[in-house]
C-alpha cells in the first residue's frame, strides 16, 4: 500500500512581510521557501523511509539556513546550495533512524543497461535516425483541465516507480529546474553520467505513463 501523504508542517522561517527579512544570496528566505520547499521534500523522500522523516530533514535544513544565511558564499547557485544541505540533513536522519543503505551510484553495468526507448527510435543509419519510429500516445496532449489534472497524478505515480537515483535527477532537473551542472554536482555524477541517467529516467517515466494510459 502506498504511504499516505503526510501533513506538511509549517516552516520555521519569517513571513514575507517581516521588516528585517533574511536574505540568502540577495533572495528573501520566504521566497526560497515558497519556490523550493516541496521539491526539497520530494528530494529528501528519496533518501529516507517515510514522508515524515523527509519533512523533518527539510525543516532541519531550513533552520540551518535561517541561523546562518551568510554561509552561502556564492560558489554555486542558491538552489544547488539548498539541495546540498538537504542531502546532508536527510543523510543524518537516515543514520539516526538506523536505516543506513549503501549510496546508490551509477555503476558501469548501469551504463550498459537496456535503453528504455529501445525499439521506439529509428537507429543510426536510418534516414530518420533519432526520430520516433513509434511515437508517444497522443493522449499525452491534455485537451481540458480534467485531463491535465489526470496527467499530473499519473506523472506523480510514475515518478514513484523510478529507481531512486533516476527519481532524484528528475526532481532536480524537471521539477526544481536545476541545470545539468548543478544536478551533477548535487548527486556527485560526472557530466556524462548525468546525461545518461537523465535519458534513462525520462525514457522510463514516459514508458510508465504510456502503460497507465493503455489501461
Amino acid at each position: 500500500m502506498p504511504e499516505p501523504q503526510s501533513v506538511v508542517t509549517p516552516v520555521a522561517v519569517p513571513p514575507e512581510h517581516t521588516e528585517c527579512e533574511c536574505l540568502v544570496g540577495g533572495v528573501p528566505l520566504a521566497t526560497l521557501v515558497r519556490d523550493f520547499h516541496r521539491p526539497m521534500v520530494n528530494f529528501a523522500r528519496t533518501m529516507v523511509d517515510s514522508a515524515t522523516v523527509a519533512e523533518e530533514a527539510v525543516q532541519e535544513a531550513w533552520v540551518q539556513v535561517l541561523k546562518s544565511p551568510d554561509s552561502f558564499e556564492g560558489r554555486s547557485s542558491v538552489s544547488t546550495w539548498l539541495f546540498g544541505i538537504v542531502k546532508n540533513t536527510a543523510s543524518r536522519h537516515r543514520r539516526r533512524e538506523s536505516r543506513i543503505r549503501d549510496h546508490e551510484v551509477l555503476a558501469a553495468s548501469d551504463a550498459e543497461a537496456t535503453d528504455p526507448l529501445s525499439g521506439r527510435m529509428h537507429p543510426a543509419g536510418h534516414p530518420d535516425a533519432g526520430h520516433w519510429s513509434a511515437p508517444p500516445s497522443r493522449r499525452f496532449l491534455p485537451e481540458d483541465q480534467s485531463v491535465e489534472s489526470e496527467l499530473v497524478e499519473y506523472v506523480r505515480a510514475a515518478l514513484e516507480n523510478l529507481p531512486k537515483r533516476q527519481r532524484q535527477l528528475v526532481i532536480l532537473r524537471d521539477i526544481a529546474g536545476t541545470s545539468a551542472e548543478e544536478a551533477a554536482e548535487i548527486l556527485e555524477l560526472s557530466a556524462e553520467a548525468q546525461r545518461a541517467l537523465l535519458y534513462r529516467a525520462r525514457g522510463n517515466l514516459r514508458n510508465e505513463l504510456e502503460k497507465r494510459y493503455r489501461r
